[in-house]
């Protein structure tokens, strides 16, 4: 089965492909720097016109909420194609272990797939609606504005953006904005919680195989087949993490900075401002900040609990009905799933709920301590 028709990737895969993000041709390459350059220029155009609102502070922090989001969106696309090889060589692995899985006399397996892919489906394209609508919010704020302004402020030294006919070309050009932002931004997201969604599924088969060894009315023979068979699925899964996370491990510890900045920031400007409309709008780009922390950390986590399952059912093995060595090998497989498999933020903390909450905590300890400083 091609890597695009496997349902945890396969809606991201395609989009990155028609892109040439990812699988390139001599005649499609051009696709990808006609997909980012004109984006990143814009991004360097919203930093000329935060240099302009400095004294502004409301207007400042809702446009460098808007520039991190846009750099944040370029980041990620900017890693998928510097390391289109890595990535390339993952989904490859991906192909091949879900195709084992897929072509496997294990119905009980197949039905897992069937309903991770299922599941990472309707998030792709759960996230690339919202992605979609939100940005076409953005788009339409300014219409109810009394002074003129665009979706995402930018600017050029010496020329005036609200002039006519200067700021009908620049509004005309952002129009495209919804569909280029979203097919930026999300894929990522989505893709990342279908590795890890493929990652937890490749757990529970086996949870589900340690838990066909039986005990003495089972040969020895097979039996210690069966465990030998889970000892090498379990260095596939060992495999398979490890080199996810040295794929994403970078990325998400910028973006934990990134997001915990822009939600105190969010927050600060909350208080600050009277606008019902920019109430909203501040209210909504915080539900898509945490939304996009949750889904990261959710899944990973997900990861997490699922091998300390792995842990348990090798544990609940009857070893005590088998034979020395068979208990040997047992006890070794214990020890080694003893070891986190875990998805890590710049390799160093776990990505796990408990750490979604310290990063809340975090960004609402330092909202408090601008509102303390700003209020005296």
């Amino acid at each position: 089965m091609a890597i695009e028709d496997i349902g945890l990737v396969g809606i991201n895969v395609r989009m990155w492909r028609h892109l040439a993000v990812l699988y390139p041709t001599p005649g499609r390459n051009w696709r990808k720097f006609a997909f980012v350059l004109p984006v990143t220029a814009m991004n360097l155009m919203q930093f000329v016109f935060l240099l302009r609102m400095w004294g502004d502070l409301p207007a400042f922090i809702l446009n460098m909420f808007f520039f991190s989001a846009i750099f944040n969106a370029l980041m990620r696309t900017w890693l998928v194609i510097v390391k289109r090889v890595q990535f390339e060589e993952f989904l490859d692995q991906l192909s091949t272990l879900f195709n084992s899985i897929h072509e496997s006399t294990d119905e009980w397996g197949r039905g897992i797939m069937r309903t991770a892919e299922r599941e990472a489906r309707r998030l792709a394209i759960l996230n690339l609606t919202a992605s979609f609508l939100d940005i076409v919010g953005a788009l339409l704020s300014p219409l109810f504005r009394e002074e003129r302004a665009h979706p995402f402020g930018v600017a050029l030294p010496g020329v005036n953006m609200t002039r006519t006919p200067v700021y009908e070309v620049v509004y005309l050009a952002q129009l495209p904005t919804p569909l280029l932002l979203s097919m930026m931004y999300m894929p990522f997201v989505s893709l990342f919680a279908g590795l890890a969604i493929f990652g937890k599924a490749m757990l529970q088969i086996l949870v589900h195989m340690l838990g066909q060894i039986g005990g003495a009315e089972q040969a020895e023979q097979v039996r210690l087949q069966r465990l030998t068979s889970c000892i090498r699925y379990h260095t596939r899964v060992l495999g398979y993490v490890r080199e996810l996370n040295q794929l994403v491990t970078n990325i998400v510890a910028a973006e934990a900075i990134i997001f915990g900045s822009i939600i105190c920031s969010l927050l600060f400007c909350l208080n600050i401002i009277t606008s019902p409309t920019q109430i909203i709008s501040i209210v909504m780009y915080i539900f898509t900040m945490l939304y996009v922390l949750f889904t990261y950390y959710n899944r990973a986590n997900d990861l997490a609990i699922e091998n300390n399952r792995v842990a348990e059912a090798v544990y609940n093995v009857p070893w005590y009905e088998a034979s020395i060595r068979f208990r040997k090998t047992l006890l070794i497989f214990l020890m080694q799933t003893q070891n986190p498999l875990e998805i890590r933020v710049g390799n160093v903390y776990p990505m796990t709920l408990a750490m979604f909450q310290s990063l809340l905590n975090a960004s609402y300890s330092y909202f408090t301590m601008l509102r303390g400083v700003t209020s005296k």
